[in-house]
């Protein structure tokens, strides 16, 4: 700390000071009472004394002493130097400042004038302007009358307070021990003394050089301790000092440890979902608690920023478990070892996990059902947190046999309600639909199916088309195969199947034209090896008129499929995810193609792994989510087998 800047503060504080009819001009001192008797200085320019006078016991005013400025400049001087050692922790003003001083207040006798160094207390003594009550008795109150102004009762000794303290940073070097402490608020002292704890737990001052200066509402006190030496612990206590050389209680004890912190690392750290609960369970060890006070521990949902502290666990503690969690959604943690100064870290590497949650969601509401134009509008809430979406159940007029016509819808924004519209192709206003709905959390447990509901389409009747119509090659025939709507419509007598060779252009039908087919599945056997056949499948009322649109899919018929391989594993690893597969019995196999989806998606080739392979190792699988996997075999002449078995695993 600069000197300067220690008087300055001084400064300010008794530049503050000004006296009333009953005011506090009187303070305690650590061997007395300071008196300030006013900015005119008793050298005769103004006045030419100060008549102090002190109440006694009987409460009667009586003549304390009558204060003059001194008589010359080198008497004044004198005074100054000799009145300093009262103020031992700030500094002094130089000989050249000093005689300033004297020719300032002897030319105009005021202490508004006397310039910078006037500020100093030693230097008002010497002025008169300040008297310092050495005959008051400890723990005795005081009150001082001079002019017209009488003081407040005031008594010594007295102990400030300051702002709380803390060891902000300490370093060891050859020059000794550099302490820096802290203090955070509007009230910081004036000065400070440090205090050691010697081998016979005595204190003793620390003598080396002192500094101290504020940022905004920081102050920093900073000391270089030269007589310490490695490898041990030294406690120390910080006194804070007022202008008048009052100290505050001591601080509660600040133990630096010298011994080597390095040597102290993470044995193990390690975060698991909890199995009972929506919680992660962290768990680590630490090669050396001995000089370990705390483990911090923070956490963020992103690897790069973000981190705050969400507890604080003593040294022996081993684990932790974060309740404050989102389900399915990946939290990164670090340890912070603090020692036990609390000034020296360490923090372990980075860690992370996701929880579930397990418990089944509060069953669904369905409030309103109600026709439209093109369908039924839905009006649903589902009363539960972390809903990731929710699925719509329909069956018609009396059936009990529902399915699911919407998956995994996602609610309004900020919301737990939603409204949904089911306007499918194959609705039409002589049938009654029956609703249900199920939620699902992000942890993929479901609820109990809701109330049931009713509506009717406002819409006028037409015959409904054909869906989900299957085309595929399977033991040397073609199979279509396409949902039987005359369940759902008994005006629908039936169905007209159409097939061409791809790029005809136009369907012949496979039927006469004036017949009806009334199954829902056909195999055709009339096909050639090598081509591609596209088939199209019209719904048939009773009065023989068709839907207005038609079901169609295509197949192709290679001219020879290779054995589909055998997905055996898929495994979540850190990197990635791992899958394993049997290599199927070719005799021209040339490789293989991996088929990535997630519900609701088309499969996308991801990989063409050589014949050779037997594994691979999908990098760009995101944490968190849910993917599928199926294999084919490929042949030398290029020719792609049937899919494998899907393979489902969660990252």
């Amino acid at each position: 700390m600069k000197m300067k800047n220690c008087i300055i503060s001084i400064a300010v504080l008794l530049i503050s000071i000004s006296i009333s009819a009953q005011e506090e001009f009187a303070f305690a001192a650590p061997k007395g009472i300071f008196v300030y008797l006013g900015k005119n200085i008793p050298n005769g320019k103004k006045i030419s004394s100060i008549l102090l006078s002190r109440k006694d016991e009987k409460g009667n005013f009586k003549k304390l002493a009558e204060v003059k400025c001194a008589a010359t400049e080198q008497e004044f001087m004198s005074e100054a130097k000799d009145a300093a050692k009262y103020f031992p922790d700030f500094s002094f003003a130089p000989d050249s400042s000093l005689k300033s001083v004297w020719l300032r207040a002897s030319k105009y006798g005021t202490l508004d004038s006397a310039g910078y160094w006037a500020m100093h207390p030693a230097v008002r003594m010497a002025l008169g302007i300040l008297y310092y009550d050495l005959d008051a008795k400890e723990n005795t109150k005081y009150s001082y009358k001079f002019d017209n102004y009488t003081s407040t009762e005031v008594s010594y000794p007295f102990h400030p307070k300051y702002d709380d303290v803390s060891l902000s940073e300490y370093q060891y070097d050859k020059n000794g021990l550099y302490i820096r402490f802290k203090s955070v608020g509007r009230n910081p002292s004036k000065a400070f003394k440090l205090y050691k704890y010697n081998d016979d737990k005595k204190p003793e001052e620390v003598s080396g050089i002192r500094n101290q200066y504020k940022i905004k509402d920081t102050t920093f006190y900073i000391i270089n301790d030269t007589k310490v030496t490695a490898a041990k612990q030294y406690q120390y206590s910080w006194i804070g000092v007022d202008v008048y050389g009052n100290t505050s209680y001591g601080s509660l004890p600040f133990i630096i440890d010298l011994r080597d912190f390095s040597t102290v690392y993470f044995k193990r750290i390690k975060a698991k979902k909890a199995d009972a609960m929506l919680a992660i369970n962290l768990n680590w060890n630490i090669s050396d608690v001995t000089n370990v006070k705390s483990i911090h521990i923070f956490k963020s949902d992103n690897y790069d920023k973000g981190f705050k502290e969400i507890g604080v666990m003593e040294a022996a503690d081993t684990s932790f478990t974060d309740e404050s969690i989102i389900p399915d959604k990946i939290y990164y943690y670090y340890l912070q070892i603090a020692d036990k100064t609390n000034t020296l870290t360490k923090n372990s590497a980075k860690f992370f996990d996701f929880g579930f949650d397990k418990s089944t969601p509060i069953t669904p509401i369905l409030k309103n059902a109600v026709g439209i134009a093109n369908g039924i509008k839905l009006e649903l809430a589902v009363p539960d947190n972390f809903i990731a979406g929710y699925r719509v159940f329909r069956s018609e007029n009396g059936s009990d046999d529902y399915t699911v016509i919407a998956d995994m819808v996602k609610l309004n924004p900020d919301s737990n309600t939603a409204t949904y519209y089911d306007t499918g192709a194959t609705m039409n206003g002589r049938t009654f639909y029956n609703y249900k709905i199920q939620s699902e959390n992000t942890s993929h447990a479901v609820s109990e199916l809701s109330n049931k509901l009713q509506a009717r389409p406002e819409m006028s009747a037409k015959v409904i088309a054909p869906t989900n119509l299957s085309v595929y090659f399977q033991d040397s025939v073609i199979n279509l195969f396409w949902n039987d709507i005359r369940k759902d419509d008994e005006m629908v007598a039936g169905y007209r199947l159409y097939k061409r060779e791809k790029g005809a252009a136009k369907f012949t039908s496979i039927f006469s034209e004036d017949s009806v087919y009334e199954g829902n599945r056909f195999i055709d056997a009339i096909y050639s090896a090598g081509k591609t056949y596209e088939y199209a499948v019209e719904s048939v009322d009773l009065f023989g008129y068709a839907s207005d649109s038609r079901a169609s899919a295509q197949v192709s018929i290679d001219k020879y499929l290779p054995a589909a391989p055998a997905i055996s594993s898929a495994i979540n690893l850190p990197d990635g995810i791992l899958i394993e597969w049997s290599k199927p019995n070719i005799s021209n196999l040339k490789g293989y193609k991996l088929y990535r989806y997630q519900r609701g998606q088309n499969p996308v080739a991801i990989a063409q792994p050589n014949a050779d392979a037997e594994n691979y190792l999908d990098k760009t699988a995101k944490p968190g989510e849910l993917y599928f996997y199926t294999l084919t075999s490929l042949n030398s002449e290029g020719t792609e087998s049937t899919e494998s078995e899907e393979a489902g695993v969660r990252h």
